[in-house]
């Protein structure tokens, strides 16, 4: 235990204060394994407040955090500001509290598993690869239905399903 770090507190001094607001903004290295990409988190701001009642303490945290995430469709780089809170109880037989790994949970849990750049993104062209966010081509994408096949079916015969007849 690392009673130096800011994200870890006396138990017995915030019970004599009767609580504690702290606001923190640890460097985004901290928290650089969590995402695929290191520099997937750009900002980091916390805000931590620790009530006291009876037997236990009560954190309640808010983190802020600004991701440089990639667009599902068209595959740039975007950057977005989310916010999440949290919360904790801890017992009055702790002699630390250390919030570390509940912060790092929350921030791992802050990114959505998938983000577009705009409602309207039209993606990339699937034959030339260019984005259609920026630029038109003149590719053609036309695939048959996978329904098409189904078209010469008769379903009005009851019990014989096959062809249409041709008359």
């Amino acid at each position: 235990m690392q009673e130096n770090d800011p994200l870890v507190f006396r138990y017995a001094d915030i019970k004599a204060e009767g609580g504690r607001n702290v606001k923190l903004a640890p460097a985004p290295a901290a928290y650089a394994d969590v995402f695929d990409s290191p520099d997937t988190l750009k900002k980091l701001r916390l805000e931590l407040d620790f009530s006291v009642g009876g037997d236990s303490i009560l954190l309640e945290g808010r983190i802020y955090a600004e991701l440089e995430l990639i667009c599902a469709r068209c595959g740039d780089p975007l950057a977005r500001a989310f916010e999440d809170s949290f919360d904790e109880v801890y017992p009055d037989s702790l002699e630390y509290i250390d919030a570390r790994e509940l912060i790092r949970e929350t921030v791992a849990l802050v990114a959505p598993i998938k983000v577009l750049c705009s409602d309207a993104c039209k993606g990339r062209c699937l034959v030339c690869g260019v984005n259609r966010n920026s630029k038109t081509c003149g590719c053609r994408t036309d695939k048959a239905s996978p329904f098409s096949a189904l078209k010469d079916l008769d379903l009005k015969t009851p019990g014989k399903p096959g062809k249409k007849n041709s008359k």
